[in-house]
């Protein structure tokens, strides 16, 4: 395997750091290979998660994806 590019390494390793919250050296400290298999890990955990609240236009407050205050139907 070859070695990523200086703009491919600073983008896994951010990916790594947001979705794992790893600090840098750990993550400089992988192989190639070993941070590519965390990336896929990392990648299908947040697409399996639900969409973060949106605010409500008019109130301002967090809305689920209900169209609730929550995340779940009070109801």
């Amino acid at each position: 395997m070859t070695r990523p590019s200086p703009e491919d390494a600073l983008a896994e390793t951010a990916r790594l750091a947001y979705h794992l919250h790893w600090p840098l050296d750990t993550i400089l400290d992988l192989e190639h290979a070993d941070r590519r298999r965390f990336l896929a890990e990392a990648d299908l955990i947040a697409a399996a998660q639900p969409e973060p609240a949106q605010p409500d236009r008019d109130s301002g407050a967090a809305v689920g994806p209900l169209g609730h205050g929550t995340w779940f139907d009070e109801g």
